[in-house]
């Protein structure tokens, strides 16, 4: 019998709304109300060619010589067998069907079990592992190396690779069809490469019929399933309907479930994003690696439905909108970062750019181009987007100035000459993913100083389980040893974090943050052109015991902040989920991480961040007392 505690958390996660769904979900669990197989004509179906939507609108011969080779280099690593996982490593791609069900760390096998029958959270493996490949991302390699070549042996490499992948995966059972959110990641790829490759030769004589059969199991697993990816009020809503759309799309008048696919789709796609995205731009999952994979998600529906002379409403293209100008507001000019803020687990949609993992620069000329924004003078718009869309510009704005924009939700992203801060200070309408309230990220001429230490893994032995979600390796102030929230069952919060941020002022070069925990500690950020000071107390009744943690970005050495309390300066150990930056999925890079306490009957603990000058940087540092 679940708990009230339980019963609470589970409400207020999911919502009436969510909870329904979810009800309906475990019913049809119950009682083998899932289907089992796809439709059995699928597989003899005649298809007619679809028009091509998706294909690159350029050979790319206008990009640099480099980048051309480097495209076609990529491609031939994928027909070579790797593929670039969490966009930031290369991996070997499955060799055989055993291959494509086994954790390749660990080996654990999934079974062939119908696809609600699948542990997606087994202690012997962590299931990402398994589904990165999956995904089928490595096919835009193809799709590009193609376009810049001509070469029929990317068509063979994908076509090869995707009857390999069929007869390790039987429509509707294992491990690849236990997520409607991973089935729509890959059916996406996939239609990219079939607007794009034509049909396999030799040993590789794969077919686009065999991709549209494929895609046909896709939609009928999506649809099926939606309840259960639309009632979790995330990511995977979003990119279930908006698969469902592309589909509907797609099989008009191709597929008997064409039409109900279009409308299911578009109706759960508007309703998720009017959840989801704040009036401030605000994403559901607190993060911006989420807020990038839900815009492209819904910026390619976009796109499709315009060839069909249809459109999201109004109403939801705002809220878009809304999401690409905050994404804006946070990213480093040079680099393309946001801060390394929130659930950080290596998503990264569509692959139209050879720019690194976290530059967003691309996601916001996808922007720009479906919802007609103006990118700003000093963030320059991704070249290799706009060929494969087909455009030969974008608008343009006056460049970022110094001063502070924030919004209702609880964040504030701060300019003042080479320093750029991002503070967290909100109250959770959606479930939290990391304890952050009150964090600050630091970035000075485009290097990072003090940084969100990002997320590394949801599922490894222990102590590597989620382990970087706790307040106390954020950059915020807290009661010694006390967290902001109690974590319940899987990805459930008993208690949820809360802050509020009263101040947010810009005046002549000085800029001023002001936010609190209701009722705990209190955070007060000073910017000037020659660095940052923070002063952090309380807010509440009289405590007499304060903590506050940085995690210094990897490179930096502990003299880039001064506080006036003792410190203990902590270094990366395997054994320690302290001083670790994650930067994408499972990739961990070690750094410091510096704590100081104060008591008394008001402890204040008064931080200063220096610019880093290139004589002070370093690299790591050893624990101190």
């Amino acid at each position: 019998m679940p708990s009230v505690k339980l019963v609470r958390a589970i409400v207020r996660t999911f919502g009436w709304r969510g909870l329904t769904r979810r009800f309906r979900h475990e019913v049809r669990i119950r009682t083998r109300g899932y289907r089992i197989a796809p439709d059995a004509s699928d597989g003899d179906r005649d298809w007619t060619p679809s028009p091509p939507l998706l294909q690159p609108r350029s050979d790319f011969a206008a990009m640099p010589a480099a980048w051309r080779d480097e495209a076609v280099r990529r491609g031939e690593c994928v027909i070579a067998g790797a593929f670039e996982a969490y966009g930031c490593q290369w991996r070997a791609l499955p060799d055989d069907a055993e291959a494509w069900k086994r954790d390749p760390t660990t080996g654990h096998r999934f079974a062939d079990a119908p696809w609600w029958k699948i542990e997606t959270l087994p202690p012997e493996a962590d299931i990402k592992d398994v589904w990165e490949p999956a995904r089928f991302t490595w096919a835009y390699d193809l799709v590009r190396a193609f376009a810049v070549t001509q070469r029929q042996e990317f068509a063979d490499g994908f076509y090869a690779r995707l009857e390999a992948w069929i007869a390790s995966s039987p429509p509707f059972r294992g491990v690849h069809w236990a997520c409607g959110q991973e089935t729509a990641i890959r059916a996406l790829a996939v239609m990219h490469a079939i607007d794009t490759l034509p049909s396999g030769t030799g040993s590789a004589r794969g077919s686009a019929d065999t991709a549209r059969t494929l895609l046909a199991w896709s939609g009928e697993r999506i649809a099926d399933g939606l309840d259960y990816g639309a009632s979790q009020r995330n990511n995977h809503g979003i990119s279930e309907a908006a698969a469902l759309v592309h589909l509907g799309l797609r099989f008009q008048e191709r597929h008997p479930r064409a039409e109900a696919w279009l409308r299911q789709g578009t109706r759960v796609l508007h309703e998720q994003i009017l959840d989801q995205f704040a009036m401030d731009g605000w994403y559901a999952q607190h993060s911006f690696t989420y807020l990038r994979l839900a815009l492209e998600q819904a910026l390619l529906v976009q796109r499709a439905l315009r060839s069909y002379g249809r459109s999201l409403s109004d109403t939801v293209l705002d809220r878009l909108a809304r999401g690409a100008v905050l994404l804006t507001e946070v990213i480093d000019s040079d680099s393309g970062e946001a801060p390394n803020h929130g659930s950080n687990d290596g998503a990264l949609l569509t692959r139209y750019s050879l720019a690194a993992y976290r530059d967003m620069r691309p996601a916001l000329t996808l922007a720009a181009v479906e919802l007609g924004l103006k990118m700003p003078a000093d963030v320059e718009p991704d070249a290799a987007t706009m060929a494969w869309l087909g455009v030969d510009c974008v608008g343009r704005a006056a460049a970022r100035e110094d001063g502070v924009a924030s919004g209702p939700s609880g964040w504030a992203s701060a300019r003042v000459g080479a320093i750029h801060v991002f503070l967290r200070a909100g109250v959770y309408r959606h479930r939290p993913s990391h304890l952050d309230a009150l964090h600050l990220d630091v970035r000075w001429a485009g290097r990072e100083v003090v940084v969100d230490p990002g997320t590394f893994a949801y599922n490894r032995p222990p102590i590597w389980r989620n382990p970087l979600s706790a307040a106390f390796v954020h950059n915020g102030p807290l009661v010694t040893g006390h967290e902001l929230g109690e974590r319940g069952p899987r990805f459930l919060w008993y208690a949820w974090p809360a802050a509020r941020l009263h101040v947010a002022e810009y005046e002549e070069g000085r800029l001023v943050l002001e936010a609190a925990v209701p009722g705990g500690a209190r955070r007060q950020v000073t910017v000037r052109e020659d660095g940052v000071t923070v002063v952090d107390g309380f807010s509440g009744p009289t405590a007499t015991e304060l903590e506050v943690n940085w995690t210094l970005a990897p490179g930096m050495a502990e003299d880039v902040l001064v506080i006036d309390r003792p410190i203990r300066a902590y270094a990366a150990d395997e054994n320690d989920v302290r001083a670790w930056f994650s930067p994408s999925y499972g990739v961990r890079i070690a750094t410091l991480m510096i704590v100081a306490r104060a008591t008394g009957t008001d402890p204040r603990i008064e931080t200063q961040i220096r610019t880093p000058a290139a004589e002070r940087l370093g690299q790591g540092g050893s624990p101190r007392a």
